[in-house]
């Protein structure tokens, strides 16, 4: 259509769009702003708000898009409206550092970059993708559409952690790599676990300045045939930790089209955030049933697991669908996991994968019966056929097997907005994370509806 895809619009230099509020309807306009997805082909990725009480200027409150801002974009900006204020109260001009690169420069580097320059670290992706399992969770995989939250927070978690990383000499983050892998081995029944770890891109992208999000889910494999000890998971995991970084900065759409291609699920997500220097507040262990996260559990992922670290404890966050782990099963998750690392701090223990699932105490997963074939609805034929065409036309491709998901059909992740774009103008709505599951597209040409106006 004569139209690249995707496409990068810089708007030029403007004030800050600013909402202001009174401290009587505050809370009321700052829900409003945090809660309204954002339409980044109209608006800037930052929102704000003035909260004044009687004409003064009582707070600030920003929104952010985290496509466009990550915890060190946040920290850097933060930093320079703290900058920005004490200049003004001071009365004397600001000193900010200078601004090396723009978000546009990384833009423009990462749109030069061939397959030769990332081949390498492709490569690695690739031979990684070919040795995941299809469904780690395939035993205990069940029809289901709710999705249960809870946290754990275990103030002597943190120093059980650090012992075990000094002893071993690697990092906490692999010691909490080690006993997430071994923990969803205990609740799976496989031996070979997946997932994706949120890996930094700024030291290898070579643009750590910028202030956008450089970060992705990285996939990670964890092989634990042989029955291996903790300490061996631990080192296996500081080496699959670096490897990630030293392979990070290769497209993320790539690397998630690399997996698609092998028709392997793997959507449990793991992060680690810096909550400190603030305390978590509780001399002991603390368990929380949270809210269902309703609005997560449409974003495709069957399960999420953050370990945030305080000055003085860790909190263990885990978000996961009903169809993969109820609400009891996220809670002895959380438990299991936190006794595995506890029990480690004593350096005479050393336990296998089978000990640490009997310590962790899950019932033995067994595989759950295949749901029955849902019959095709009547009347979809059009919609279907309407699905092929645009998928085709959008990627490039002849003719497109129904049968096949988005992805293993070809189609690219960064031309799915044009591919809702085309459905829309030939009377058709869509949204985009279904496309990026192994879902057929015949089993999605059922969920398109026609288009309002």
């Amino acid at each position: 259509d004569g139209r690249a895809w995707p496409r990068q619009v810089v708007q030029p230099p403007a004030p800050q769009p600013v909402v202001e509020a009174t401290a009587e309807d505050a809370v009321d306009v700052i829900a409003r702003l945090t809660r309204t997805p954002f339409d980044l082909a109209r608006e800037w990725p930052l929102r704000a708000c003035v909260v004044t009480a009687g004409g003064r200027l009582v707070r600030l409150h920003l929104v952010f898009n985290h496509l466009a801002f990550d915890d060190v974009a946040l920290d850097r900006l933060a930093a320079e409206l703290d900058e920005l204020l004490a200049a003004r109260t001071e009365g004397r001009p600001a000193v900010l550092d200078p601004v090396e690169h723009q978000p546009v420069d990384l833009a423009r580097f990462e749109e030069s970059r061939t397959d030769a320059d990332v081949g390498p670290a492709l490569g690695h992706w690739r031979d990684l993708a070919g040795k995941l399992p299809a469904d780690v969770f395939s035993k205990r995989r069940k029809a289901s559409g709710a999705a249960h939250s809870g946290s754990l927070t275990v103030p002597s978690l943190l120093p059980a952690a650090r012992a075990i990383a000094a002893r071993e000499h690697v990092w906490p983050s692999a010691v909490h790599l080690a006993a997430y892998a071994v923990t969803l081995a205990a609740y799976t029944g496989e031996t070979l676990v997946a997932h994706r770890m949120y890996t930094s891109q700024r030291d290898a992208s070579g643009f750590g300045g910028a202030v956008t999000c450089l970060s992705y889910p990285t996939p990670v494999l964890a092989d634990l045939g042989g029955d291996p000890r903790f300490s061996a998971v631990v080192k296996e995991s500081a080496t699959r930790v670096s490897q990630a970084m030293a392979n990070a900065h290769v497209p993320y759409d790539r690397v998630y089209e690399l997996i698609a291609e092998k028709g392997v699920r793997v959507v449990a997500e793991l992060n680690f955030l810096d909550n400190a220097p603030r305390s978590c507040r509780t001399k002991r262990d603390r368990y929380a049933v949270n809210a269902a996260p309703a609005d997560w559990a449409q974003a495709g992922s069957d399960s999420y697991l953050r370990v945030y670290e305080w000055a003085d404890g860790i909190t263990l966050a885990l978000q996961a669908l009903d169809a993969v782990m109820d609400a009891d099963a996220v809670e002895q998750f959380l438990r299991g996991y936190a006794r595995l690392v506890e029990a480690h701090r004593d350096p005479g223990t050393d336990l296998r994968v089978s000990e640490a699932a009997a310590l962790i105490g899950f019932t033995p997963a067994t595989p759950q019966p295949e749901a029955p074939a849902e019959p095709e609805p009547a009347g979809t034929a059009p919609a279907e056929r309407v699905l092929t065409e645009v998928v085709a036309q959008v990627n490039g491709l002849g003719d497109v097997d129904p049968a096949r998901s988005y992805l293993g059909a070809g189609g690219r992740v960064l031309r799915l907005p044009r591919v809702v774009e085309a459905l829309h103008e030939r009377g058709w709505s869509a949204g985009l994370v279904p496309f990026t599951t192994a879902r057929p597209l015949s089993a999605l040409a059922h969920e398109l509806v026609p288009a309002r106006g």
